[in-house]
């Protein structure tokens, strides 16, 4: 009897592994000889730094990204379904507002698009939101030829142009999760960066060809633009303006962690919002697709946990790239950093795309970079530290 078990066993095996070999699968990984990560020493080693942030719990998982800092100190970011909220920290009570309700898609950045006007990257298109009457106007969903895929970060020039990023043109019946789980494994380049004309009132192609062109952010003269491609691990440039207008330039390679969005310090440094370590596991699948193909077919359930969740923040010199210091936590308390803005008083806001919390590390901007596009001027913040909310 044990025997006939251990033999029937064994045959459902046989077939189930047959079964799951031979099933045809859309999902195509690329091969990529992924390089290993940096070595954590001198300005990656491991520290403390994030250990005096305080952390604010203000929605559900999926609440608190494309974050956006006011002349008031107040701040607003996008909701998974897509609203803006806006948090008040020195509040002690109903901290965060409702402003809008966009969309139905998740919401992934926000930037000023006037003094009034704040632009929205949402999942389903690009957006604008008065903060005067509350109204919401829908600027663009893609272009003549095709519809956008994965409208996920935006940048606002001084002529109201709007720089997007389009993550990619894959999965779009995905959800979320499984979505960012097939682009992380198959890692093809069918990202593109768009730009919207506001006297066009309509957007057109600037670049693709990308791997999943995540965060982005416009050069203090306007004439270039940096972005982050998650997946690749890396920054790169964009040249709008001159002789190199078009050409796309690595900045930053090999980074220790996944890149999400970009902002300036103080210093006119890149601040770079790293999601997460490195994983040894997907590294592995970028080397062998097949395997990468036959772990993307297993249910959710039969997959084993290999993320991280240790996000951190990375700063750059935007001349060459070098991490000149890194914000990291003793634990993974600021999961999945997605998100990061200066405030006013010195202070460094972030943000996480999945754990619903915004943070505050105070003293770590003096005076806010002068933008490009549209100047923010600090007035008298808010009484940020009269609350008590975790």
């Amino acid at each position: 009897m044990p025997l006939r078990a251990l033999t029937f066993g064994l045959g459902t095996l046989a077939v189930f592994t047959l079964f799951w070999v031979m099933w045809p699968s859309p999902f195509k990984p690329s091969y990529w000889d992924e390089p290993a990560p940096p070595p954590l020493t001198g300005a990656l080693a491991p520290n403390t730094d994030l250990d005096q942030a305080r952390r604010y719990s203000v929605g559900e998982a999926g609440t608190a990204n494309g974050l956006l800092t006011a002349p008031d100190g107040s701040l607003y970011f996008g909701t998974p379904d897509g609203h803006i909220h806006r948090f008040l920290p020195g509040r002690p009570e109903n901290p965060v507002q409702e402003i809008a309700r966009v969309t139905n898609a998740p919401i992934y950045g926000l930037d000023w698009a006037s003094e009034t006007r704040i632009a929205v990257a949402s999942l389903s298109g690009l957006y604008a939101v008065d903060l005067i009457n509350g109204s919401v106007a829908r600027l663009s969903t893609g272009i003549a030829s095709h519809a956008f895929g994965y409208v996920n970060d935006l940048t606002v020039a001084a002529d109201g142009t709007i720089y997007f990023t389009d993550s990619s043109a894959r999965w779009q019946a995905s959800d979320e999760h499984e979505r960012y789980f097939r682009e992380m494994l198959e890692n093809r380049p069918t990202g593109s960066i768009y730009a919207w004309d506001p006297r066009l009132q309509q957007s057109r192609l600037v670049v693709d060809g990308l791997y999943y062109p995540n965060g982005i952010l416009l050069a203090p003269d306007g004439h270039s633009l940096y972005f982050s491609e998650t997946f690749r691990h890396r920054v790169m440039r964009l040249w709008l303006t001159g002789p190199s207008a078009g050409q796309v330039e690595p900045v930053a390679t090999n980074l220790p962690g996944y890149p999400d969005s970009l902002s300036w310090s103080r210093d006119g440094e890149i601040m770079v919002a790293m999601l997460a370590s490195r994983i040894t596991f997907l590294r592995h699948m970028h080397r062998y697709p097949l395997l990468a193909e036959l772990y993307a077919k297993l249910p959710t359930w039969m997959r084993p946990e290999v993320g991280r969740n240790d996000g951190f923040i990375a700063l750059l010199d935007p001349a060459d790239g070098q991490i000149l210091r890194t914000l990291r936590s003793s634990d993974e308390r600021f999961c999945l950093i997605s998100d990061t803005t200066t405030g006013p008083m010195g202070s460094l806001w972030f943000s996480s795309i999945e754990c619903g919390y915004i943070a505050r590390l105070p003293g770590q901007a003096r005076v806010p970079m002068d933008r490009p596009d549209i100047g923010q001027p600090v007035s008298a913040p808010i009484d940020i530290d009269a609350d008590t909310q975790n």
